[in-house]
């Protein structure tokens, strides 16, 4: 009697189980409760929805904080937004406004890589630095200059936030490279943390 109550009981929690989860999995599109960086996407299907980052760029001349906000269309893991960023580099000061765009792949998963651009203005600010060549302090008028930056990384993918891990490259009239009797804008790679929310 022992071992009749003991199967029935496992019969009834593992239907029990099994109807969970086919509710758990007729609520997701196509049948993918994998996470994705369209967060919860849920019932919701491929509404286009708001998301945002906060990040911590580190390079050879100095370190930036930046953060986008925007919209993403889950149906093709495109975001689409405007950013802001703040740097200090060699002692000077930018902040960069950009619009900015990035493609996630693959569609779903716990890692997702991403590729990306932003193209907008880099205002460096008005100050006081220091010239080594001088050995002086002087004072810096300013100056405002396009600027374009390819980036790629990835995403760890939680249920409500991403971990992003990425280096962008960023090319602008501020930093030149004299090569050969002619002035280059001067890439400078940068490696990010942050979060997507």
């Amino acid at each position: 009697m022992k071992r009749f109550v003991l199967i029935l009981s496992f019969f009834i929690a593992a239907c029990f189980l099994m109807s969970g989860q086919t509710v758990s999995a007729a609520e997701v599109p196509d049948g993918d409760a994998r996470p994705s960086i369209a967060h919860d996407t849920g019932t919701e299907g491929d509404k286009v929805k708001y998301a945002g980052n906060a990040a911590v760029y580190v390079n050879y001349i100095g370190v930036a904080f930046s953060t986008t906000h925007g919209v993403i269309f889950p149906s093709c893991n495109i975001y689409v937004g405007g950013s802001a960023e703040y740097s200090y580099n060699w002692g000077y000061n930018y902040t960069d406004f950009a619009a900015e765009g990035r493609w996630f792949y693959p569609r779903s998963g716990k890692v997702q890589g991403y590729i990306g651009i932003e193209a907008g203005v880099s205002v460096q600010l008005p100050g006081i630095v220091f010239d080594s060549a001088s050995g002086d302090n002087v004072y810096n008028p300013g100056r405002t200059c396009f600027f374009v930056r390819p980036a790629l990384g990835m995403v760890v993918n939680f249920r409500k936030v991403s971990l992003d891990i990425g280096v962008k490259c960023g090319f602008s009239p501020h930093v030149m490279l004299y090569k050969n009797g002619n002035y280059y804008w001067h890439p400078i790679p940068a490696f990010g943390i942050g979060l997507w929310f």
